[in-house]
């Protein structure tokens, strides 16, 4: 394959050319019919390289995104992504172990030197976080608009998701809910233990008065009937 603007030999799956630089659109070429539909006045590349150009996919289905026509990175508004990967994929019964490894030591994306960007639509600085368990990829998040993709993230996360990526995300985060309501459960569980221990000792004290104890025993009631509503 050869790059579109200089013809030289591409070297590497990466976003860019090694010999002139240019950006190559490896996300939607290829998989997606993306049409142009004219420049977005209200959001700019968090990179300053201008407005960014509103662009809708018709395969698998009708899906609206924004890229920066120059550096070819991507704005997808919340819940976008996640649409898009599930249905340009399809459902994925097994995990590619060796692929996802691959994936991991040659990503598409070409990571800069970390930084924290504004978002295109209100020039918040956006939060920086992985993923997926084992992508590569970390995104560009802002709690009000959505994530910028870097140029060939999106590409990697495709691949991720058809070695089955999103599958292994899903287990491992279900294993991990699983282990920590063992944790409190655990934890609860010694916690009444002391108490009923607490209140065994005030009750048993020949120093109380009767008035105490009885205190003390619906005082002991009260609590464990506390832990079980916050249960």
């Amino acid at each position: 394959m050869n790059c579109p603007c200089c013809s030289a030999p591409l070297q590497d799956s990466g976003p860019r050319c090694s010999y002139c630089g240019s950006y190559l659109d490896i996300d939607l070429e290829g998989w997606a019919r993306a049409e142009v539909q004219g420049p977005r006045a209200d959001l700019h590349c968090p990179d300053g390289h201008g407005p960014l150009e509103a662009i809708q996919l018709s395969h698998p289905s009708s899906i609206s995104l924004d890229r920066c026509p120059t550096c070819l990175g991507l704005f997808l508004e919340h819940g976008t992504l996640q649409q898009l990967l599930r249905e340009a994929v399809g459902p994925v019964w097994e995990v590619d172990t060796p692929l996802l490894n691959s994936l991991v030591e040659s990503p598409h994306s070409q990571p800069g030197a970390l930084r924290y960007r504004a978002c295109p639509a209100c020039g918040d600085m956006m939060n920086r976080s992985l993923f997926g368990k084992r992508s590569g990829v970390i995104v560009d998040r802002c709690r009000s608009h959505g994530t910028w993709l870097d140029p060939g993230e999106l590409r990697q996360l495709l691949e991720w998701t058809r070695a089955g990526g999103a599958l292994r995300h899903e287990e491992q985060s279900e294993q991990e809910r699983l282990r920590q309501e063992l944790r409190e459960t655990r934890e609860a569980e010694e916690r009444r233990r002391r108490l009923e221990g607490l209140v065994a000792l005030e009750t048993s004290s020949p120093q109380r008065s009767l008035l105490e104890t009885d205190l003390l025993v619906l005082l002991g009631r009260a609590l464990r009937q506390l832990w079980r509503v916050r249960e």
